[in-house]
C-alpha cells in the first residue's frame, strides 16, 4: 500500500472568509464566501467549490453533482485531506457558520437557511460541532466572554 506523503488539504487551507459587503439575507450561500484559494489541486478545488455554492448536502448528492459515484469521492477526497467527504464538508460549513455567527447581525434562522438548513438542525449543527450556542458564541466573538442566557 502507497503512502500518502502530501500535505493535507484541509477547508482551513481553502476557505478565505466572508466578503466584505454582504449581500441581503435571500442570497445563496456562495454570495457570501469569497472564493476559494486554490490547493493546486483541480479535483479538490473542483468539490470546494461546489461545498461552496450548494452548502449542506448529502454526500450522495455532491457525488451526482461532480459525475463521480460517491464511494469513489469519499475515497479521493480522503486520499488528498486525511478526511472522509461528510467529515470535510462539516468542518467547511462549521468555518463557514462561525463566520456568519460573528461577522453578520443575521439571525440565526436566517444563517441556517442560507447555509442549506432547517431552523433546528442548524442550531444542533452548531452546538455539535463548535461545543457552544451560535449566541454565546457571538457573545463570546462580540463581547470578549461568554454569557449567561439568564443572568444571576
Amino acid at each position: 500500500m502507497a503512502i500518502n506523503n502530501l500535505t493535507p488539504i484541509t477547508p482551513e487551507l481553502l476557505y478565505d472568509g466572508l466578503v466584505e459587503i454582504l449581500p441581503d439575507k435571500k442570497s445563496r450561500l456562495k454570495d457570501f464566501i469569497r472564493e476559494n484559494k486554490s490547493s493546486g489541486n483541480s479535483y479538490m478545488d473542483l468539490f470546494a467549490q461546489t461545498v461552496r455554492n450548494y452548502g449542506k448536502r448529502d454526500v450522495a448528492d455532491y457525488g451526482e453533482l461532480l459525475g463521480v459515484n460517491y464511494r469513489h469521492l469519499d475515497g479521493a477526497v480522503r486520499w488528498m485531506s486525511g478526511m472522509g467527504v461528510h467529515a470535510w464538508m462539516t468542518e467547511y460549513l462549521r468555518l463557514v457558520a462561525c463566520d456568519l455567527v460573528e461577522h453578520t447581525d443575521f439571525s440565526f434562522k436566517d444563517i441556517g437557511q442560507i447555509m442549506g438548513f432547517s431552523p433546528s438542525s442548524f442550531s444542533q449543527f452548531f452546538r455539535a460541532y463548535q461545543k457552544m450556542q451560535a449566541w454565546e458564541y457571538r457573545n463570546l466573538k462580540q463581547h470578549g466572554r461568554k454569557r449567561r442566557y439568564f443572568r444571576r
